[in-house]
């Protein structure tokens, strides 16, 4: 059958792009299809267009409650009339009069969430629709080794049963061969693959790897003004980040918000409107921000840091230039990052104690809600994450929900049950790390960019690409800094005059700033006469001068009425002179000293429960047995002695300097 007339008609379209025909048509014949096409590349419209092709129901399956409601506020006026939602947020009765629409044949298109096929009810309902189609958005997540997994996609394959297996259409951007094999297992069928090319030509791959927090606020600022307005969007790691990053870039007169998701729904709605009407520039946000944003015209998608995998980079770059024209990405890295990246990988792994913990909380219970089975901390693992992982290693089965609660069977243990969750937990390690490391090795390579991303997906790019920072270096962009100001003779009065002076006072943060002339100061903070005046010392140097002077009472620490701590300096106190030689380390350290802090931090770790070198690191002790401090301001003056640690071990430490020279006069 012609296809074409239909899209025409009801989307206004005169061609299919590329796969888009292929899919269609499979999915109207109603043969299992797994639809391998980039973001951008206009999956949705496949089984939208099917759907309306299609003789009964079609029920799609999106990961997120905003993500399905945008796509049905962006239908067209025909296709929306047929199109409806259930989600957690309607009333029973209204969830129910849809489903009714439903059976009633006034609905074609139904989006509900994976969890939603939990409940036995609904999937009654629907099983007395007959339902001819299930379309899996994200279909990626159902890989337990990938790089997101949600529980709730392995019982898809159970629910498909009860609704006597119709046609599948699984919807990714982001499957290598290998997530591609494991999506055909899960899902217990063998669908169709239609795969079109990951490479976006009109996207430019840039890497640019930085030296410090500086050079990285330095390459965005420039790349942010070298687009004279155009759409951007930033990510980065944390929230907490994202709004410091997006202040900065305010302060660089460049019009930025914040996005994650901390924020009460009508900021981040407030936000994300006045983003898509181009009244804000530029979005830092989280990995929150993204889905369903349908923003066709983004030049810039800007990486602050490293994402956690090959699959994240291409999912999240992909959100420039969905219209076709040359748009930019640009990933900033750096050697620590690599470091950082595989420490979250290897943070984010579920230990041998999270699952006892939860499984033993499950053991003689039928039901339990999710939250009972967590501390509550935003940092323990995603306990139905836990259950499904019990469920694999046949510790445990989940059926149906009740309501919110999870309906559980906790069987006898299989007698090997502690070597199948090793070897769970050490295969989890292994792709963990080896999703980092992939990335990392994306991002120091000096091969092609788009070469890279198509080998890693499955295709082969047969000449090197023209947009990539490998093959085709921009040119630079600004001069090198001048080299940095010989320090001052007084490193101690320097910093006493400018808090002085200062008209609005900062904290540690802001103050460190001005001091080094960094990008991150504040506005008002680089109108100071003294900007960039220690800009010849580090940041760490710098924050433990400024700590100095605290502990010796020359700056104090006072809270503003809006809850922010700031420094300001104390008038007519005597202030610690600093020499920019430091304290003069150059004397071999007191070996016997070192011994007696090194006995004493490891009884502080065991009493803590912690690693030692959480307590304080070896060069830390080497460096106070050089120094052998007698007060805490001296201490202060210690490299790795930050606020914390004077505040946890200072008398510790001290009495242990003070016990190590009185036997020095003894002997």
């Amino acid at each position: 059958m012609s296809l074409r007339p239909a899209l025409t008609r009801l989307f206004g379209f005169e061609e299919f792009r590329p796969g888009q025909e292929r899919v269609v048509q499979a999915a109207v014949e109603g043969r299992d299809t797994l639809a391998l096409m980039p973001t951008g590349s206009g999956k949705s419209l496949t089984y939208q267009l099917a759907a309306m092709l299609r003789p009964t129901p079609t029920l799609v399956l999106s990961p997120l409650i905003a993500l399905m409601k945008d796509q049905v506020d962006k239908l067209p006026p025909e296709v929306a009339e047929q199109a409806t939602l259930i989600n957690s947020s309607l009333e029973p009765d209204e969830a129910a009069r849809r489903l009714r629409g439903v059976a009633e044949r006034r609905y074609r298109l139904l989006y509900a969430a994976p969890e939603r096929l939990r409940q036995r009810a609904f999937v009654d309902a629907l099983a007395e629709i007959d339902v001819g189609l299930v379309v899996i958005d994200e279909v990626h997540c159902v890989s337990m080794w990938g790089h997101d997994f949600r529980p709730d996609y392995l019982f898809i394959r159970r629910a498909l049963e009860r609704l006597n297996r119709p046609a599948i259409l699984g919807m990714t951007a982001t499957a290598t061969p290998e997530t591609e094999r494991q999506i055909a297992e899960a899902l217990g069928r063998s669908p169709e693959i239609v795969r079109t090319s990951v490479v976006r030509p009109n996207l430019r791959y840039d890497v640019e790897l930085v030296e410090n927090e500086d050079d990285r606020l330095r390459a965005l600022v420039r790349r942010l003004h070298a687009l004279r307005g155009a759409s951007a969007i930033v990510y980065a790691r944390s929230r907490l980040s994202c709004e410091k990053l997006a202040r900065t870039l305010r302060a660089h007169d460049l019009g930025a918000a914040h996005y994650h998701a901390g924020l009460e729904p009508s900021e981040r709605s407030a936000t994300q409107e006045a983003f898509s009407a181009g009244r804000v520039q530029t979005v830092v946000a989280t990995t929150a921000f993204g889905m369903g944003i349908d923003k066709p015209d983004i030049r810039l998608v800007a990486l602050y840091n490293y994402p956690e995998s090959l699959e994240s980079y291409v999912q999240m770059i992909g959100r420039a230039g969905r219209d076709g024209r040359a748009s930019d990405t640009l990933l900033l890295a750096s050697r620590s990052d690599a470091s950082t990246l595989k420490r979250f990988a290897r943070s984010d792994i579920p230990t041998r104690a999270d699952l006892r913990a939860v499984y033993g909380r499950l053991r003689g219970r039928d039901e339990v809600q999710p939250e009972e089975l967590g501390s509550g901390s935003r940092d323990d693992p995603d306990p139905r994450v836990l259950v499904g992982m019990l469920e694999q290693v046949g510790l445990v089965r989940r059926g149906f929900d009740v309501g919110r609660s999870m309906r559980i069977e906790v069987p006898e243990p299989p007698a090997d049950a502690g070597e199948r969750i090793d070897a769970l937990l050490a295969r989890y390690e292994e792709e963990a790390l080896a999703r980092a490391d992939r990335l990392v090795r994306f991002a120091e390579s000096s091969r092609c960019r788009h070469r890279q991303v198509a080998e890693h997906f499955g295709e082969r790019l047969e000449d090197d690409c023209g947009m990539c920072d490998v093959c085709s270096p921009l040119a630079a962009a600004e001069p090198e800094q001048a080299a940095a100001a010989p320090l001052p003779d007084d490193i101690g009065a320097t910093i006493y005059r400018t808090a002085l002076d200062l008209r609005w006072p900062l904290g540690r943060t802001g103050l460190t700033a001005l001091l080094r002339g960094a990008l991150s100061a504040p506005r008002s903070a680089r109108r100071s006469s003294a900007f960039g005046v220690l800009s010849g010392a580090s940041q760490a140097d710098v924050k433990r001068w400024i700590q100095l002077l605290e502990v010796a009472g020359a700056l104090e620490v006072f809270e503003s009425e809006d809850g922010f701590r700031l420094l300001r300096a104390v008038p007519g106190v005597d202030v610690p002179a600093i020499s920019p030689a430091g304290r003069g380390t150059a004397a071999p350290a007191d070996e016997g000293l070192f011994e007696q802090l090194r006995a004493w931090r490891l009884e502080r770790a065991r009493t803590d429960e912690v690693p030692a070198y959480v307590v304080l690191h070896d060069a830390t002790l080497r460096e106070l047995a050089t120094a052998k401090p007698s007060s805490q301001a001296d201490l202060a003056g210690v490299k790795g002695f930050g606020p914390t640690k004077l505040e946890r071990y200072a008398d510790d430490v001290l009495a242990v300097i003070s016990a190590g020279a009185a036997d020095e006069k003894v002997a």
